[in-house]
């Protein structure tokens, strides 16, 4: 079969909230300019698809981001765990404070960081579903599915997923 859609997904993995002086992590631009190497008739669609071969290939870039201001219980780094994270403390909001005095109680440990959050999450009240299921079983929750595709809709995450499924 003929590859028509790639999508490509990164973390961005800058701080939040704060202008970045340096690299800004994977862009639209730099994916096009890497694919024009490829193919010098590439060209960036209406949708916001990198065409390839005439269209017979679409390319599109997911950056996990999201908008929501640095707090407690919110990793600073623009990840896909930040994006989870900020979408369950924007539907249940007492948990933002108990994730953050969770992670600054433990003695001795590492540096906390995007993975440490959503575990925290995940340990505290998805535990039942256990680890591989979280990401999946968080959107059987209405509330935080809801917060989801806020932040999805935000990124353009959302409309990449919905021109695939047709």
């Amino acid at each position: 079969m003929p590859l028509t859609r790639l999508v490509i997904n990164v973390d961005v993995d800058v701080i939040a909230g704060s202008p970045a002086p340096g690299p800004t992590g994977l862009r639209q631009q730099d994916v096009l300019s890497q694919v024009q190497q490829i193919d010098t008739t590439a060209v960036l669609n209406a949708d916001g698809d990198i065409e390839v071969d005439g269209g017979a290939t679409k390319v599109a870039l997911v950056r996990w981001e999201t908008a929501d201001p640095p707090g407690a219980g919110l990793p600073d780094e623009q990840t896909l765990e930040r994006l989870v994270s900020a979408a369950i403390i924007a539907a249940y909001p007492p948990r933002a404070q108990a994730v953050s005095d969770w992670l600054t109680s433990r003695p001795q440990a590492a540096a906390t960081g995007p993975k440490e959050h959503a575990w925290s999450y995940m340990a505290g009240w998805y535990a039942e579903q256990g680890c591989e299921a979280f990401y999946a079983g968080i959107w059987s929750d209405g509330n935080i599915a809801n917060e989801l595709e806020l932040r999805l809709r935000g990124s353009g995450a959302w409309q990449i997923a919905e021109r695939m499924a047709s």
